[in-house]
C-alpha cells in the first residue's frame, strides 16, 4: 500500500514541504527516514494530524540538526535517548532514533539502544500506533505494518503488541482508555485481560507521569467520557483513591462546554472541576503527588470558590463563566 497521495492532500503544503526536506536529508546521508506512530494510524483513518514523528535509522540528532540548519528551526536535543525537537513557527518535528527498550523494572524509564525498524515498531503501546511510512525517495509512500495495524484499524480494536506492555510501561492502560473513546474503538480482549491485571502497576509509575496522562486525558474533546471509563476500572485510585468521575462531573464538564459556547475548554478548567468537590487534606496531597504547577492550583482555587449546585448543575452557567473569564 503506497500512500504518498494522501499524506500529499492531506498535510498542509507548508508541512508536507517540511516533511520532505527532512527526508531528502536522509537519503543525502544514506540514512532511512519513517514517519510513524499516531499520524500514520490518523492518515489512514483519513483525520486531521499535525503531530509528525520521524524515525531515523541511525543517529537522529545529528540529522535534525542538519535540519535545523537548512530550516531556521529552533532544535531541542535528548541525548540520553537520541532524540530531538526542530521548531519552525507554527510547526514542529520529533526525530528519534531507531531503537530497541528494555526496562528493568515495572515502571522505570526505558533502557534505549540501537534498533532495527522492526524493534522500534514492536516498543510502542498498540499495534495501531505500531505502523510506518517509508519517506526515502525511492520508496516513499509505503506503508510498513508489521504487527498487523491495519486489520485492527478496519476492526476498530485497540490491541497492545506483547502481555507484558503494561508491565513495561502502566501508563499505556490510561492511552487505551483514552484511545477506546477518542476513536470509538473496543480494547481487545485479552489486551483488557492484560489491562485488568496491571492495574496494580500504576502504583509504581509515580505522580509525575501520571499528571501527564491526566492531562491529555482533559485535552481530549469530550474528557468525561475516558474518565467514567477509567473510574469505572479503578485506574483514577492510582492518583488517589478520593479521586472520582461521576454523574455531576459528566453534568459539569458538559455544562462548561455550554458555557464556552464552542470554544475550546483549558485542561485546566476541567482539572479544576474534577478537584472542585474534594475534600481539603485529600486536595492537598493530590497536589503534592502530581506535582501540580502553582498556575493550576491557582484555577483549582478560584474554582473552588465558585457556587457550583453539587445536586442541580444546570444551575451553573453563570459561575462556569466566571472560572472561563479567569483563564
Amino acid at each position: 500500500m503506497n500512500l504518498y497521495e494522501d499524506i500529499k492532500n492531506t498535510l498542509p503544503s507548508d508541512l508536507f514541504d517540511l516533511v520532505n526536506q527532512a527526508a531528502a536529508i536522509g537519503d543525502l546521508s544514506n540514512q532511512n527516514v519513517y514517519l510513524v506512530g499516531g499520524a500514520v494510524r490518523d492518515l489512514l483513518l483519513k483525520a486531521p494530524y499535525y503531530d509528525i514523528d520521524l524515525a531515523v535509522d541511525g543517529n537522529a540528532i545529528i540529522l535534525a540538526e542538519k535540519f535545523a540548519a537548512q530550516t531556521g528551526g529552533k532544535i531541542i536535543t535528548h541525548a540520553l535517548f537520541n532524540t530531538a525537537t526542530v521548531k519552525m513557527g507554527k510547526w514542529s518535528i520529533d526525530f528519534a532514533m531507531l531503537r530497541e527498550e528494555t526496562y528493568e523494572r515495572p515502571g522505570a524509564l526505558p533502557t534505549v539502544k540501537p534498533g532495527t525498524l522492526e524493534t522500534d515498531l514492536f516498543r510502542r503501546d498498540f499495534t495501531i500506533n505500531a505502523m510506518a511510512i517509508d519517506l526515502n525517495k525511492k520508496r516513499y509512500g509505503e506503508l510498513i505494518d508489521l504487527y498487523d495495524g491495519v486489520e485492527d484499524l478496519e476492526n476498530h480494536i485497540i490491541r497492545v503488541l506483547h502481555p507484558n506492555s503494561f508491565t513495561d510501561d502502566a501508563t499505556r492502560i490510561w492511552r487505551a482508555f483514552r484511545y477506546e473513546q477518542r476513536l470509538g474503538f473496543t480494547i481487545e480482549s485479552d489486551t483488557k485481560m492484560f489491562l485488568r491485571r496491571d492495574i496494580k502497576m500504576l502504583l509504581s509509575v509515580g505522580g509525575f507521569r501520571l499528571r501527564h496522562e491526566l492531562m491529555m486525558v482533559l485535552q481530549e474533546k469530550e474528557p468525561e467520557k475516558t474518565l467514567l471509563r477509567l473510574d469505572r476500572f479503578r485506574v483514577l485510585n492510582s492518583v488517589h483513591p478520593a479521586l472520582r468521575t461521576d454523574k455531576w462531573i459528566e453534568s459539569m464538564f458538559k455544562r462548561i462546554r455550554e458555557t464556552g459556547k464552542g470554544h475550546h475548554i483549558p485542561s485546566d478548567a476541567y482539572l479544576a472541576l474534577l478537584a472542585y468537590r474534594l475534600p481539603e487534606l485529600e486536595l492537598t496531597e493530590i497536589v503534592k503527588y502530581l506535582r501540580l504547577s502553582k498556575e493550576q492550583l491557582i484555577m483549582i482555587n478560584k474554582c473552588r470558590l465558585l457556587k457550583l449546585d453539587l445536586f442541580d448543575p444546570t444551575g451553573s452557567y453563570v459561575e462556569l463563566s466566571r472560572l472561563l473569564q479567569s483563564v
